[in-house]
């Protein structure tokens, strides 16, 4: 058999299925990765003591015939913003170090039910506030292909991971960019569904946020969507779920571009990318272009708002959310996050009307784009990773002008490896209206498939390069 951790979640799922390799062979291989890997990416915050009997459980199950789907017996971390009864839930704070929660959140529920073995909790930044999973609390996640810089964030932990080999699939959350950030900056794929695809309840306990969604992170688009498959679904507790049926997103994923319609804008590219992200943006430009699909360009007038926006949703409902996780317990800030608290939740009702405001703009623009074009391609991220020590604030101002406007306007988006940089990830995603998530998986699928640029690689590191970090 080869190397279980290189096979992608379809293909070792196949493997487990018709009892070729068993769900304990498989956990034990991951948690040996971890173990040799993880002292020097931090990807993990927490590893699961129950682990091995829930592999264990999913050995038995397949013994009686009892086969739960694609994630029956796959090692599968969740972001530590989200919710696993009886397994440390930080949220990457000090404040909930040893915060033990009663209740899984949704995406742990479907999980179990699908026969998944969650590993752990993946790393995430301090309140899910930022793009590097530089944590204050817990020590910086690491980039894979250079431990010298950012995996991105905020679930830096679970796209180190996934490019690390440790486990096939993780799952993150993307409140700005917080899935497709880290994508990019370690070569890997995120999935960002339409806002209600997967519910979001029990993130931070709650989980009501119009604009935080959870979502995997794999190694191709094919593995994404079916992890999004199973985790896809009506939840009544969840005010922003989405009643219709549940989309195919696994379907239609090999029927490629020929005559689709797709949008660039010049708009979108501000502030302007580095050299090497805007020649791979415009070489994937010519290679949808070259599989048959139109390429329209498109107006975004209101793209300047999406930087603001997002920062007024943190800043306001994001707060006023956490206010409520906090309660009574005793504040527990890192300097830069005590920094950002001091100025207080705005409280001018002028300044959430004129938010909303903004984002109606945003979502207006979109609307009016998808009149012309099916789906949208840009960068993900216009720098490549950032060091360790290089300034988050001027990162953050770099990308989420890039990825927010999904966030605004509830829309599914997929991003996927671009080729390299001087050894360093580039990603494009695509974007598409509310509810086309098969047609951003299947666009993307389409360049996977068409050239080595947009498949996820191996980084260079080893267990001797992770003991010498």
């Amino acid at each position: 058999m080869d190397d279980p951790l290189a096979l992608s979640l379809v293909d070792v799922g196949a493997l487990i299925r018709r009892r070729a390799l068993s769900p304990v062979e498989l956990l034990e291989a991951v948690l040996a990765r971890i173990e040799a890997l993880d002292p020097a990416l931090n990807a993990f915050t927490t590893l699961s003591t129950a682990a091995l009997a829930e592999a264990r459980a999913a050995e038995r199950d397949l013994a009686r015939g009892v086969y739960r789907g694609p994630l029956h017996g796959i090692p599968v971390g969740v972001k530590d913003l989200i919710d696993t009864a009886g397994l440390r839930t930080t949220y990457g704070s000090g404040m909930f170090a040893d915060h033990v929660p009663a209740r899984d959140a949704a995406v742990a529920e479907r999980l179990r039910a699908a026969g998944a073995v969650i590993t752990g909790k993946t790393a995430t930044h301090e309140l899910g506030k930022g793009i590097t999973t530089n944590n204050f609390f817990f020590g910086p996640t690491r980039n894979p292909w250079d431990l010298e810089r950012v995996p991105g964030g905020s679930s830096g932990g679970a796209a180190a991971a996934v490019a690390a080999g440790m486990g096939p699939v993780h799952i993150g959350t993307d409140g700005g960019g917080s899935i497709r950030i880290p994508a990019a900056f370690c070569g890997v794929v995120g999935f960002k569904p339409t806002l209600g695809l997967i519910s979001n309840r029990g993130q931070f306990g709650d989980g009501n946020s119009s604009y935080s969604t959870p979502g995997p992170l794999a190694r191709s688009v094919r593995d994404a969507a079916v992890a999004a498959q199973a985790l896809a679904g009506w939840d009544p507790d969840y005010i922003y779920s989405r009643p219709e049926p549940v989309p195919d997103l696994v379907g239609d994923l090999e029927a490629g571009v020929a005559g689709a319609r797709i949008g660039v804008s010049p708009d979108f590219l501000d502030p302007a990318p580095d050299p090497a992200v805007q020649e791979a943006f415009e070489a994937t430009v010519a290679r949808l272009a070259g599989l048959g699909a139109e390429i329209v360009e498109v107006a975004m007038p209101n793209h300047d708002l999406v930087l603001p926006c997002i920062g007024a949703l943190f800043g306001i409902e994001g707060e006023v959310m956490l206010e409520q996780l906090f309660g009574a317990r005793p504040r527990l800030f890192s300097p830069t996050v005590a920094r950002g608290r001091a100025r207080g939740i705005p409280a001018e009702p002028a300044l959430w009307v004129r938010a909303q405001q903004d984002r109606a703009r945003v979502r207006r623009d979109y609307a009016a784009a998808f009149t012309q074009v099916e789906a949208l391609v840009l960068p993900t991220a216009p720098i490549v990773p950032p060091r360790i020590d290089a300034d988050e604030a001027a990162a953050v101002r770099a990308c989420v002008p890039y990825t927010g406007g999904a966030n605004l306007a509830g829309l599914p988006a997929v991003a996927l490896p671009a080729g390299f940089a001087d050894g360093l990830p580039l990603s494009v995603q695509v974007v598409a209206a509310a509810g086309a998530d098969a047609l951003v998986l299947r666009i993307a699928r389409a360049l996977e498939q068409a050239a080595p640029e947009h498949r996820a690689a191996a980084p260079p590191l080893d267990t001797g390069a992770a003991g010498r970090a």
